[in-house]
């Protein structure tokens, strides 16, 4: 790949502007902070989580700054870098050995710089170049890509750069804590009503502790008033399709229908989704078992595996490896996505298959819930209403700042601007 550079920059070799899994040592048994690939997400800067595990050896081995790449083809395609900033000062943490970890020389690399730089078409670009071994399983030659040369500007400019992007990044994780800290209270909102049945009572008080009246509908106590049916009596449940893929007219990369598979879902935290990697044209859509689904929908993985959920955006499509909810009249999508949430573990139970796990139409259809009464459904749709559309102004703001970010980078880190 070639890029326009400022003048006055310096080709470098990669080994030269960094410590490439830097030694520390960490005392076997030790309690540290792991993280796995999976808390690296694509095109985010900052690490999602971690977990505290009595340390048993090996790993890679790292200190807030560094910058974890990945060296393995699946996770490079998907973009997974991260720069690290959960750790106490002088604390020393462990990961997976399908990264590799990349430290700023000091005075010679900014440690953001690096990150950006590990992020840009490029550098990814000469990973890719570097990968050896069989097609299913092909990991970056370490000796061959720290040899490749980048371009790179004074210190000082370097951290000029690094604080321009970094605004970008900063509001983007702003808006993530925001959009989980809206989560939790929206998950706890319908364990309180509709787990516990502390809903409002008429006197807006908590249902069951102020003597709230049941009734045994066979399986249990549940509020008066409330019913036991079937999911499908909460909304039609649909399944998708997928166009004939030697037919390269049924697909595009831009404009047409949006068509989301389980593997989009994989690769995206988000909890309301408007398009997958690919899209599908009228030609595709025709010619297939898709389902044009209303905004709202909710999409629910059903095999390979079985439990991604989100919600509609915008009108779009899945292929079959969904059932899909259109919610009824006074059904509203919060509330159909959170049961279905609670509801994973025993939708997995129900499941067959010998190659994978899948869940049909049919037996979903037939899964037992319990139906609240008009007017605590209607309630509890308005209290969330204004919590679920921030949570999704938030989400598509930050897509577009990834979409801004993503633009600048290759013109800021070449110096172009």
């Amino acid at each position: 790949m070639t890029y326009k550079v400022s003048s006055g920059w310096e080709e470098k070799e990669l080994q030269d502007i960094i410590i490439c899994n830097p030694e520390e040592h960490i005392e076997k048994g030790s309690i540290v902070k792991q993280v796995n690939l999976d808390k690296l997400e694509p095109c985010h800067k900052f690490i999602n989580g971690f977990e505290e595990v009595e340390y048993t050896g090996g790993g890679s081995k790292f200190r807030n700054c560094d910058v974890l790449f990945p060296k393995i083809s699946s996770a490079l395609t998907r973009k997974k870098t991260a720069l690290v900033t959960i750790l106490d000062p002088d604390e020393v943490g462990v990961g997976s050995n399908w990264y590799m970890v990349l430290r700023a020389v000091p005075q010679v690399t900014d440690p953001d710089f690096l990150y950006y730089l590990a992020i840009t078409p490029w550098f990814r670009e000469l990973a890719l170049r570097a990968l050896e071994g069989s097609s299913r399983s092909q990991y970056i030659n370490l000796p061959v890509f720290l040899k490749s040369k980048f371009l790179i500007p004074s210190y000082e400019e370097q951290r000029s750069i690094a604080k321009s992007l970094s605004a970008i990044d900063l509001k983007i994780q702003k808006n993530n804590e925001v959009c989980q800290r809206l989560e939790s209270i929206l998950k706890r909102l319908f364990r309180t009503w509709f787990i516990d049945f502390n809903f409002p009572n008429d006197h807006n008080a908590p249902y069951k502790q102020n003597g709230g009246s049941f009734h045994d509908n066979g399986r249990g106590d549940i509020p008066d008033g409330w019913t036991e049916g079937c999911l499908s009596d909460l909304g039609e449940i649909v399944a998708g399709g997928t166009p004939s893929k030697k037919i390269s007219a049924n697909y595009t990369s831009e404009g047409g229908i949006p068509w989301i598979t389980p593997k989009d879902l994989s690769q995206s935290k988000l909890k309301f989704i408007a398009r997958g990697a690919t899209n599908i044209t009228q030609k595709g859509f025709d010619s297939s078992n898709a389902t044009l689904l209303p905004t709202g929908s909710v999409l629910f993985s059903s095999r390979a595996p079985i439990g991604y959920i989100a919600i509609a955006a915008n009108e779009l499509t899945t292929n079959q490896g969904f059932r899909s909810i259109i919610p009824k009249e006074g059904i509203g999508s919060a509330y159909l996505y959170y049961l279905l949430l609670n509801k994973t573990e025993e939708i997995t139970n129900m499941a067959s298959g010998s190659t994978f796990q899948e869940i049909s139409g049919a037996e979903l259809k037939k899964l037992r819930v319990i139906i609240p009464d008009s007017r605590i459904l209607e309630l509890f749709q308005t209290k969330t209403d204004y919590l679920t559309r921030y949570q999704k102004n938030l989400e598509k703001e930050n897509q577009l700042l990834i979409a801004i970010r993503d633009h600048l980078l290759p013109l800021v880190m070449s110096g172009e601007l």
